[in-house]
């Protein structure tokens, strides 16, 4: 299994972690590919319009993708330390399951995440992580979509979040 991850600061810090299996990775792709706006390189939530934001929602909702999302509440932690605290308990859980692969997308901090990981699985984690700068993966759009919809409908909007 292959598992993506990434962080929204919209609201309350949540980081996201979307596990996927490794024979749907091509596949998927290609789906998202197809929902990119045309002039785009990527699909990012923030910059496609309201008329195709339904669209990609609902083609992601029919994905055989699942979605994590561990949320900090507290507003006495800084953005750092929300992040470290998520990533871990991400990664404490993706540790637990299938997943060979994780994919997440950095936002400047790797050395601070390799830290958090070792600290969390010791020097030998049992899969393989890399950070992608681009966020270019459209598989990214897939992480991206519980996080949107969690700013839009709050948390409503039905999606298994561990509360840290």
């Amino acid at each position: 299994m292959h598992a993506f991850i990434d962080e929204s600061k919209r609201g309350e810090y949540a980081l996201c972690a979307v596990t996927v299996a490794p024979g749907d990775v091509t596949s998927l792709r290609k789906q998202m590919n197809a929902l990119r706006p045309p002039g785009h390189s990527r699909i990012h939530m923030t910059g496609v319009g309201k008329k195709l934001a339904p669209k990609i929602v609902s083609e992601v909702a029919r994905l055989e993708a699942t979605s994590r999302i561990y949320l900090m509440t507290s507003k006495k932690v800084n953005e750092r330390q929300a992040r470290d605290v998520t990533l871990a308990a991400a990664v404490r859980d993706l540790s637990q399951m299938s997943v060979t692969n994780v994919v997440i997308e950095s936002c400047d901090q790797d050395r601070e995440d390799n830290r958090i990981i070792r600290d969390e699985l010791g020097g030998d984690p049992p899969f393989v992580y890399t950070h992608d700068r681009t966020g270019g993966d459209p598989l990214f759009v897939v992480r991206d979509i519980p996080g949107a919809l969690r700013s839009v409908l709050g948390a409503e909007c039905g999606v298994a979040a561990p509360v840290l």
